[in-house]
């Protein structure tokens, strides 16, 4: 049985939700969203948020609220995080270095091992808006 690939459509500004965009309270400011995605499994976005540092988030289908899933330094970073979350979610069932078998780098946890991640459409996608912007890969 073959599975179809993702439907992955990366977002103008203005098409940007509400919910990522808006406020989180009252006097807040506004969000500065740099980045939006729509996945099959959800939303993927990156916000700007001072001080150099992007945070990269993820909005389940059924969920109302973005969950942080990582932050970055700059773009390349950010959508580096945005794929690996991509690669957990997608394919569960890959060995993961988990440090049970002896000391490991604390960079290595939870990373593949034996086999590389799959291209998927959304890495295809994230690599044409980084040659697109003038981040050349």
């Amino acid at each position: 049985m073959s599975q179809k690939p993702p439907l992955v459509r990366i977002l103008s500004p203005g098409e940007y939700p509400e919910n990522i965009t808006a406020p989180a309270f009252p006097g807040a400011y506004k969000a500065r969203v740099s980045f939006a995605a729509q996945h099959p499994l959800g939303l993927y976005h990156v916000e700007e948020e001072g001080a150099g540092t992007l945070g990269v988030y993820f909005t389940p289908r059924r969920a109302r609220k973005p969950r942080r899933v990582a932050t970055a330094a700059n773009m390349a970073g950010a959508f580096r995080r945005i794929s690996h979350h991509e690669d957990e979610l997608m394919h569960p069932e890959a060995k993961r270095e988990e440090g049970k078998h002896g000391p490991v780098s604390i960079y290595a946890l939870g990373q593949r091992t034996g086999s590389t991640k799959p291209r998927s459409q959304l890495d295809q996608e994230l690599d044409a808006w980084l040659a697109e912007h003038g981040y050349g890969t």
